[in-house]
This record gives structure tokens, sequence and C-alpha cells, in this order.
């Protein structure tokens, strides 16, 4: 019942069975484990070793024979802590390669939600202010709904500013969107501005994509450019556009 979970702990599938069934048997011989855990006796020896040297498994001396019983699984929170101070020892110069090898001007498409998704994971990354032109409720697609109001929160929370231009139509009829986003920080384009796409800003990346239908991103393809220069450069024409832009009130 719980292996697959046992195994996150870097346990072969055979130790993960053979703990799960001595948690449940108290201590136990090796033809009890090879039975209750369904792992061929000749496996049980060297997993049960293995299992001793993790420290999951102590051997009990009985009467007749060797009898092995499971640790308090509490040491499962041992190893995992000890897992991510592990990690944590070498996430900084895993970090440094990761930087070195990662291009500082790249492209890249994705599709569908799963891009809207994968920009909203980028903007929680990064802490930065998120600026859109264009907007036309593509990220209150229903299909995303429930992750677009975790992202909203999050955003709120660490403070995370959403400012930006819709296209005019969302002023005379998406007041359930508009709604949503500080007053303050939206406005919106002249309608014979309107266009059938939209893009977003935030950090080094400017995602770019057509809008087919209004707030449907079922198909959409997602243009992704991850270049400083040109997202400080769209950051500029915001700021003239945004002068330009009606307020809401």
């Amino acid at each position: 019942m719980y292996t697959d979970i046992l195994q996150q702990f870097s346990l072969p599938k055979n130790e993960a069975k053979i703990y799960e069934a001595l948690i449940g048997l108290g201590p136990a011989n090796i033809s009890v484990i090879s039975s209750v855990a369904k792992v061929n006796r000749r496996n049980v020896y060297d997993s049960i070793k293995n299992l001793l040297n993790r420290k999951l498994v102590v051997r009990v001396t009985g009467a007749k024979e060797n009898l092995y019983q499971a640790m308090e699984p509490k040491k499962l929170q041992d190893i995992l802590n000890g897992q991510k101070e592990e990690i944590g020892s070498i996430l900084p110069e895993l970090k440094k390669l990761y930087r070195a090898n990662i291009p500082t001007e790249q492209a890249f498409i994705a599709r569908g939600p799963e891009g809207i998704k994968n920009f909203w994971n980028f903007v929680m990354s990064q802490n930065k202010p998120v600026f859109f032109i264009g907007g036309k409720g593509a990220w209150h697609d229903v299909r995303i709904d429930e992750e677009r109001k975790k992202y909203f929160e999050i955003c709120q929370k660490r403070d995370i500013k959403i400012q930006g231009l819709f296209d005019n139509e969302v002023l005379e009829k998406g007041s359930d969107i508009y709604s949503q986003y500080d007053s303050k920080l939206i406005r919106f384009l002249p309608k014979e501005y309107s266009t059938k796409a939209t893009y977003d800003i935030c950090g080094d990346r400017i995602v770019l994509f057509p809008m087919p239908k209004e707030r449907s991103v079922e198909n959409v393809t997602i243009f992704n450019i991850v270049s400083q220069s040109l997202a400080d450069s769209f950051r500029t024409w915001f700021q003239f556009l945004w002068q330009k832009a009606k307020p809401l009130t």
C-alpha cells in the first residue's frame, strides 16, 4: 500500500516492500518476511542487509534464528532531513553550473494552458512585477481557473505587481475579469487599437501569443523570448502606452 511512497526515500522496490511488511509484522524471520512481502527468499537476504545498513531494520536474536524488526517510522523523517541537507550543500554549486550553461538569450515555444502555467511558475520564481499589453482574459480560461486563483493569491502575498493594458472590449463586457485586478494598475487601449494578440513581460522574459478566441488558450502557441535587453525595451514601450491609455475611473 505504501511501497510507491517509500521508494521516494531512495529505497529499491524490494526494500520498500520488506520495510512495509515488517512495520505490520513486528519481529519476523526471513521465511515470514518473504511470504508477506512477496519477495523471493534469495532477494530478501540482500535487501535485509541493505536495510540494516540504512538503519531502517534491526536484527533481533531469537531462540532459534535471527529475527528482523523495522525501526520506528520516524527514522524515515531523519533520512529525508539528511537528504535535504545533502542537497542543500550542493545546491549553490549546481545553480552556478546551471547558470553558466544557460544562454543569456534564447527563444522557445510552449502551447496551450500548460504554456500559461509555465509562465506563472516563472513569475513566482522571480518575484518581479508583471506587465501585459492587449489583455483579453487569456488568464481566465476556465481550464486553468484553479491555478490562476492560486497564482493571484501568491502574487498578492509576495507583493508581485501585475500591471497591464486590456483591450477596450474587456472594459465593455469583461468586468468579471478586470475587477480581479488592482484598479490603479490596469488601463484600457482605445477601441481602434484592439488586436488578436497579447504579450506579457517579467524579468528577462517576454511571452507573446495570438488569441483567436476570447478567453481560450486551448490550442494557442506561446512564443517565449528570454532576453534582458528585449524585456527592458518592451517595458519602456509599455510605459509610453500606459501614459496614453484610459484608466478605469
